[in-house]
């Protein structure tokens, strides 16, 4: 009765209504947040912090505004994102879109694909037709670009239009626009590998393919992280080695110091797209990466730099890249056991011909959404801990508290940081400790 009921005609209607309304939210939103003036306004706000009579540092007032009309812009993405594909699916537009493909498939489109899949096992095409793959393909490729094209407008107004208003971006129109095509490419890409290779281990093991898809699944994180450093980042930014050899040397001496052994130090041109600072260190065996920012060159101190460095060296030495993979891969594996359960169960209700219909993709997408969306609290405790253990670190290593202050007051003001958030706020969104945390603790430090 229930199942009827939810997918019957007037039920598609209602969903449908739903769906263009969340549209509409979507493309008129950045004009809302326009309309409010925040972002017109910042030019004339102070990036300064101030301290009250007592010490306690306060955040600067443009990193107030900044937060004030940010913080709802990712509230809003928070709801409306899974309402719009709920309701997609709900309406009966993923089945829709299913059988649109299907029939220009059977209409031609996939000759030019046949010799290919000729050389499939026998077993393999009886369960996984080379229309079935082919349908998969373009699902999963219409449907992830229409969002990305659906969010242009909300992605200009926010990492565009109102980086710029506040200062934190120096990037050109063009500049931008070439940096989303190449990330709706990468992105595509990953998409259509990622669940193409889900739904057809569905169809070619029912019962079993959590285990292969698990196993994938990981593999493809350590080796994407792996290769990021050295072909994805080359693509957005120009990485050289550092040219200032004081620093160079500095930087090798710290990282020995640490127990790393590195080699060279890189640089990115961020100020070609970005006011923000910001290092980094990748390390896997014998392939270790040191990047800075060249803001932070630019912007910063040797000794600021140092203490920068020494928090990602303590990332390093706590292992916490590879235990954060480690986790994603066994949280991730034990959600493929749960999402087979809940497809096995489901697929009647959502109106799918079995739990391996590609016509069910937004509604996993919904799912591993969710799943992350209210793991977010727990999630964020393990990366705060993980960040102070880092600040601990570089306070040790490099024993120098009064730089660490003065740096972070620094960053506060030049990525317009909010010093001290609401309790609730940090435990639910904050992946580090706060400015006013991470300074007491450098002054606790330098007392002791």
């Amino acid at each position: 009765m229930l199942v009827s009921s939810l997918v019957s005609e007037p039920h598609h209607k209602i969903w449908a209504w739903i769906f263009w309304v969340t549209v509409g939210i979507i493309l008129i939103s950045p004009v809302i947040f326009w309309l409010t003036g925040i972002g017109q306004n910042a030019g004339s706000l102070s990036a300064e912090l101030a301290r009250q009579p007592d010490g306690v540092l306060l955040s600067s007032p443009k990193a107030q505004a900044y937060h004030q009309l940010m913080f709802p812009m990712r509230l809003e993405r928070m709801l409306i994102y899974p309402l719009l594909l709920l309701s997609f699916q709900f309406s009966g537009g993923a089945v829709a879109l299913r059988t649109f493909i299907e029939k220009q498939i059977e209409a031609g489109l996939l000759s030019p694909f046949r010799k290919i899949f000729r050389r499939w096992p026998k077993r393999w095409r009886q369960r996984l037709t080379p229309a079935n793959l082919l349908t998969i393909c373009i699902f999963i490729l219409a449907l992830n670009l229409a969002i990305f094209l659906l969010y242009l407008p909300y992605n200009f107004y926010r990492g565009f239009m109102v980086a710029h208003q506040f200062g934190l971006s120096t990037q050109t129109v063009i500049g931008w626009f070439s940096d989303w095509s190449k990330s709706v490419l990468i992105e595509l890409l990953i998409a259509i590998g990622t669940w193409t290779t889900l739904y057809g281990f569905m169809k070619l093991l029912p019962r079993r393919w959590p285990l292969p898809v698990g196993v994938l699944m990981v593999t493809f994180l350590f080796i994407f992280t792996l290769l990021t450093p050295t072909l994805i980042t080359p693509l957005f930014y120009k990485v050289s080695p550092l040219e200032n050899g004081d620093l160079r040397t500095r930087i090798i001496t710290l990282t020995q110091r640490a127990g790393m052994t590195a080699d060279e130090v890189y640089t990115i041109d961020a100020s070609s797209k970005t006011t923000e600072v910001n290092a980094y260190v990748t390390a896997f065996g014998k392939q270790q990466r040191i990047v800075l920012f060249d803001t932070l060159i630019d912007s910063y101190s040797p000794d600021e730099v140092e203490v920068v460095l020494a928090h990602e060296l303590g990332h390093w030495y706590y292992h916490h890249v590879l235990l954060s993979l480690l986790g994603i891969g066994a949280v991730g594996w034990l959600g493929l056991f749960g999402l087979r359960w809940l497809l096995d169960r489901l697929w009647p209700w959502l109106g799918l011909r079995s739990p391996s219909d590609i016509a069910g993709l937004p509604f996993v997408l919904v799912l591993v959404y969710l799943a992350s969306t209210l793991s977010l609290p727990v999630e964020n405790s393990f990366s705060r801990f993980g960040e102070h253990q880092a600040d601990v670190f570089a306070l040790t290593v490099s024993q120098k508290p009064e730089v660490f202050i003065l740096l972070f007051e620094q960053i506060a003001e030049q990525n317009l940081s909010i010093v001290d958030p609401p309790a609730w706020e940090k435990f639910i969104f904050y992946t580090h400790p706060s400015i006013a945390e991470r300074i007491h603790f450098a002054e606790q430090f330098q007392t002791n």
